[in-house]
C-alpha cells in the first residue's frame, strides 16, 4: 500500500488513494464511532506490517491497543500516523510509532527532586541507624516477652484459684471453726494473688511503655521526613504536569492539570495522554498536517478484566482521553456525539398490561429507562405524562437504552417498595433473548462473573474478581446458524450489562451480541430484548406471566 517515493516524515506511511477513499467534511466523534473506510485501510496496513515485523506482540502476556490518524499533509498528500498506547519500547522503534505527547525529564531536571533525594538520604540514614534498628528490635523483643509473661502470670494465678477451690470444696467437711479458718485464709491468699496479678501487670505495661516512647522518638522523626517528602513529591508532579504541553487545532497549548481541571476533574489519573489517539493528534500538530480520519484497534491477547478482542476497532477511552480530545479537537470541524441523539423519540411505548397499582410495558430499543443529562425521554417521562397520578419512584428496574423488551412500571409509593424487595429477594425472573455474533458449541450453561464498572471506561463494565459484584447468568442455545446464535438468557442477578458483558468477555462465551456498540460491533439495533417477565402482583398477590413477540430472528 505504501509507495516507492521516498518519506518526507519519517513517522508518515503515504497511502495510494481512489476514488472510493473519500475525505469526509467533518471528524468522527472519537468515543464512539465506526472508523471510515480509509481509516480502516490505514489500520490494515499497519496490522499488515506488525505481523511482518513485530510478529512477537501478539504472543505477549497481554494485547495493546495502537492507533492509526489519516493525515494530509501541507502539499495535500494523504498518509497515515501511527501510535502504541503506552510506553514505546525501543523493540517496537521498528515501526514508525509516532513519539509520547512529551518526552518528561528526568527528575532530577527539576529542583524539586534534588530536595526530594536529599530527605530520601535522610530516611534511608535513619531506617539504617543502629538507634532505629535496636530501638525496633528492643520494642518487637520486649512486646513479645511482655504477652508471654502477662499470659504466664495469669495462667499460674488461674490455676491457684483452681487449687484454692479444690480445697474449699474438700475442706467443708470440717467443723465450723476449723473451716471458717481455712476458707478465711484461702480468701486472704485470691486477694494477695489478684493484687500480686495487677502489680505484675503494671510493672510489665510501663516496660512497655518505656520501649514504645523510645522508638516513637525515632519514628516521629522518619513521619516528619515522610510527611516533607510527600510535599516535594506533590510539588514535582506539579512541576511535571506544567510542562507536559497538549496542542490542539488552533495551535493553542494547555498543560496536562489544567485541561483535566477545565473538565472539572481535579487530577489527572495515572497514564493521562499515554493512549494513541493523543499521541497522534499531537504530532499531526507539530508536523502541521491536517487529522481526517482515526481508528483504534486491540492487538494481541485479551486481558482478564476489559472485553479486548485481536484486531477490532474500538473506540478512545473516555476517563484519560475525553478530556484531552475535547481540548486537542479545537478549531477542528467533529461530529456531534451519537449519543446525544433521542433514537427513541418517533417510537411508541406499548402497554402490556394496566391496573390501578402498576403498569407493564414494552420498551422499544434505543428509549432510555430514565431520563439523562441531555435526553429527557424516556419511559419514566413517558408514563408520568400518561399517569399524572402516579407517585412514588416510579421505576422498579431498568433496561440499556439499546435493550428492547418488558419493564415494569409502578404507580404507588407501596406497590414500588414491595415490587423492589421481590427484586432483592430475586423471586422476580426474566428471560432475555439475544442473537450472538457466531454459532458457539455450547448449548446450555451458567456463566458466573462478577463485574464492576470501568471508571476509565464508563459505562463499560469488566471482570473483577476482586472488587466486582456477583454476577449470575443462565443460558441455553434455542438455534443457530452457520453464522449466529439465538440463545436465551435468564440473569440471577440485575447487574449494569450483565448479559451483554457475560456474552461477549473471554471468560463467559466469548461471543457478542449482534450490535452491541460498548463490547462488539455497531449495527442497525443491539439484537438483545427482555421477552418474558415472571413475579407476584404486589397488593393482589397473583402470580403474573407476562411475554411479547420477539422482533427478531436467525
Amino acid at each position: 500500500m505504501a509507495t516507492g517515493s521516498p518519506l518526507i516524515d519519517p513517522k508518515i506511511v503515504y497511502l495510494k488513494t481512489n476514488e472510493q477513499d473519500l475525505i469526509p467534511d467533518s471528524f468522527e466523534y472519537p468515543h464512539f464511532y465506526t472508523p471510515i473506510a480509509i481509516a480502516k485501510k490505514a489500520a490494515k496496513d499497519l496490522q499488515t506490517r506488525l505481523q511482518l515485523h513485530l510478529p512477537e506482540l501478539v504472543n505477549q502476556s497481554t494485547g495493546h491497543m495502537l492507533g492509526v490518524l489519516v493525515v494530509q499533509t501541507k502539499d495535500g498528500k494523504l498518509g497515515y500516523l501511527s501510535a502504541y498506547s503506552g510506553e514505546l519500547q525501543p523493540e517496537l522503534e521498528i515501526l514508525p510509532f509516532v513519539p509520547p505527547v512529551h518526552q518528561l525529564p528526568k527528575g532530577e531536571n527539576f529542583p524539586e527532586m534534588a530536595a526530594i533525594n536529599v530527605i530520601n538520604q535522610e530516611v534511608m540514614a535513619l531506617e539504617e541507624s543502629d538507634a532505629y534498628i535496636s530501638a525496633k528490635q528492643y520494642l518487637e523483643k520486649t512486646s513479645k516477652e511482655i504477652k508471654e509473661n502477662i499470659l504466664a502470670a495469669k495462667k499460674a494465678a488461674k490455676q491457684r484459684k483452681s487449687e484454692r477451690d479444690r480445697l474449699r470444696k474438700e475442706s467443708m467437711h470440717l467443723q465450723e471453726k476449723e473451716l471458717q479458718e481455712i476458707l478465711e485464709e484461702l480468701a486472704e491468699q485470691g486477694t494477695n494473688d489478684g493484687m500480686d496479678l495487677r502489680r505484675f501487670t503494671r510493672s510489665e505495661n510501663l516496660r512497655l511503655e518505656k520501649a514504645i516512647a523510645s522508638y516513637e522518638v525515632l519514628e516521629k522523626q522518619l513521619e516528619v521526613l515522610k510527611t516533607q517528602r510527600k510535599t516535594k513529591s506533590n510539588e514535582l508532579q506539579d512541576a511535571i504536569f506544567k510542562s507536559y504541553i497538549f496542542l490542539n487545532g488552533e495551535g493553542e497549548g494547555k498543560n496536562v492539570k489544567t485541561v483535566f481541571s477545565d473538565f472539572g476533574v481535579d487530577e489527572p489519573p495515572a497514564g493521562a495522554g499515554e493512549c494513541a489517539a493523543p499521541k497522534l493528534f499531537q504530532y499531526a500538530f507539530k508536523q502541521e498536517m491536517k487529522p481526517v480520519a482515526l481508528a483504534e484497534f486491540w492487538w494481541g491477547p485479551s486481558p482478564n478484566s476489559e472485553i479486548r478482542e485481536h484486531g477490532k476497532f474500538y473506540p478512545a477511552c473516555k476517563g484519560k482521553c475525553q478530556p484531552i480530545l475535547a481540548h486537542m479537537l479545537k478549531g477542528i470541524p467533529v461530529k456531534p456525539n451519537p449519543l446525544l441523539e433521542n433514537f427513541g423519540a418517533e417510537k411508541q411505548l406499548e402497554i402490556l398490561f394496566e391496573d390501578e397499582h402498576l403498569v407493564v410495558v414494552n420498551k422499544p430499543t434505543g428509549m432510555l429507562s430514565v431520563p439523562g443529562r441531555h435526553i429527557k425521554d424516556s419511559v419514566k417521562t413517558r408514563i408520568l405524562e400518561q399517569y399524572p397520578n402516579a407517585n412514588g419512584p416510579i421505576i422498579v428496574h431498568r433496561l440499556d437504552q439499546d435493550t428492547s423488551g418488558i419493564m415494569i412500571v409502578t404507580l404507588s409509593k407501596k406497590a414500588n417498595k414491595l415490587l423492589q424487595q421481590q427484586f432483592l429477594d430475586r423471586s422476580i425472573h426474566k428471560t432475555y433473548f439475544a442473537i450472538l455474533e457466531k454459532p458457539i458449541k455450547e448449548t446450555k450453561g451458567v456463566i458466573d462473573l462478577p463485574l464492576i464498572l470501568d471508571i476509565n471506561n464508563r459505562p463499560m463494565q469488566m471482570v473483577s474478581y476482586e472488587h466486582g459484584k456477583p454476577a449470575m447468568t443462565h443460558y441455553e442455545v434455542i438455534k443457530k446458524t452457520a453464522t449466529q446464535t439465538l440463545i436465551k438468557l435468564n440473569p440471577i442477578t440485575g447487574r449494569s450489562h450483565q448479559l451483554r458483558v457475560h456474552c461477549a468477555h473471554k471468560l463467559g462465551l466469548h461471543v457478542p451480541m449482534v450490535g452491541d456498540n460498548l463490547y462488539g460491533t455497531p449495527s442497525d439495533r443491539l439484537y438483545l430484548h427482555a421477552l418474558k417477565v415472571e413475579f407476584k402482583h404486589p397488593m393482589t398477590k397473583e402470580q403474573m406471566k407476562i411475554s411479547t413477540e420477539l422482533p427478531f430472528d436467525i
